[in-house]
């Protein structure tokens, strides 16, 4: 699907583009979403350049990512799409910079197109040639990956507070912690931990898109642009710096996890210990007047069996008296 954004009497029209037709006057624009190999070579005839196929954009090479061809830039990052759903997706998106028209190419539907294709219906400045729009379409980006952090981090809070509170502060003492809760606990960890995988491969695509923006355009951009493209770096820098923080929260929370896993595995085995030394002495008792010998003092002794009774719960008793002054129970 091939959408184009033209400005016209100081006001941005969307429309889609038929194969065959020519670019409506104006076009700054052109939005290919999951194109076919006919709709992307005719909008690299009439824009003359030639769009890179969908396996080009997957290769990780900076010099597949990132190059000039002739009078064009391209520019290609990955991004998230799908970030507050329980599957997330991510997916490359390229720019093309020409001098009349700034082209994205993509296969996924980041919230970040949509947001800046919203933007333009409102500011028809945003349009005002193809570097602008590329700075812009570029800031939705950058603003949508700093959404998806805030996300994450409500989650790791959220986490956290299921994982301390709840489980320590929260729950009757001596009640363990279900396992299906703490799979559960485990897997929000793990989401919160691939999600903030994939912001951080973003920003480092971004990263590198916006350093090689800056050396190979800088004659392009005009002051104000050249401004915008600075502000966005120091956007990058502290974002980055953000995900490093919530990336080291989830490994955190993860180790606690498994700390507590341990904690209550470890408390249940003690339970079966103490019952076990516990049991031991009647246990013993019962097995000595078990015995099959003939002559037992006690055998036709009228108070031997109560007395046996007696003896296998007091001896069961005094240890666990003495685990619980002891502090072990």
């Amino acid at each position: 699907m091939i959408t184009t954004y033209a400005r016209s009497g100081g006001r941005v029209v969307e429309q889609p583009f038929v194969i065959g037709d020519p670019l409506p006057e104006g076009t700054v624009w052109i939005d290919l979403l999951r194109p076919s190999e006919a709709e992307r070579a005719a909008v690299g005839a009439l824009t003359g350049c030639d769009l890179p196929t969908r396996e080009e954009m997957k290769e990780i090479e900076a010099s597949s990512q990132l190059y000039v061809e002739g009078e064009a830039v391209y520019l290609t990052t990955p991004v998230i799409a799908r970030a507050d759903t329980p599957h997330p997706e991510q997916g490359e998106l390229t720019f093309v910079l020409t001098p009349r028209h700034m082209i994205t190419l993509r296969y996924t539907e980041p919230r970040s197109v949509a947001t800046f294709a919203a933007r333009t219906g409102r500011q028809p400045e945003l349009l005002a040639s193809a570097e602008d729009a590329l700075l812009g379409i570029l800031d939705a980006v950058i603003d949508r990956v700093a959404d998806v952090l805030e996300l994450i981090g409500g989650r790791i809070d959220t986490l956290s507070t299921r994982i301390f509170d709840e489980s320590l502060d929260a729950r009757p003492a001596g009640r363990a912690k279900k396992p299906a809760e703490l799979q559960d606990v485990l897997r929000g960890i793990g989401r919160a931990g691939d999600l903030t995988h994939k912001v951080r491969d973003s920003l480092a695509g971004l990263d590198r898109l916006v350093a090689f923006l800056t050396s190979v355009a800088a004659g392009r951009l005009s002051k104000e642009q050249k401004v915008a493209l600075k502000t966005l770096t120091r956007d990058l820098r502290s974002l980055n710096e953000h995900a490093g923080f919530l990336a080291h929260e989830a490994n955190f929370l993860l180790d606690a996890t498994l700390g507590l896993i341990n904690i209550e595995q470890n408390n249940i085995i003690k339970i079966f210990s103490v019952v076990a030394v516990a049991f031991l002495p009647p246990t013993l008792i019962a097995s000595a007047y078990g015995m099959n010998f003939e002559f037992m003092p006690e055998l036709h002794w009228q108070y031997g069996y109560p007395m046996a009774i007696a003896l296998m719960v007091l001896s069961g008793l005094l240890p666990l008296w003495y685990f619980k002054r002891r502090g072990w129970l």
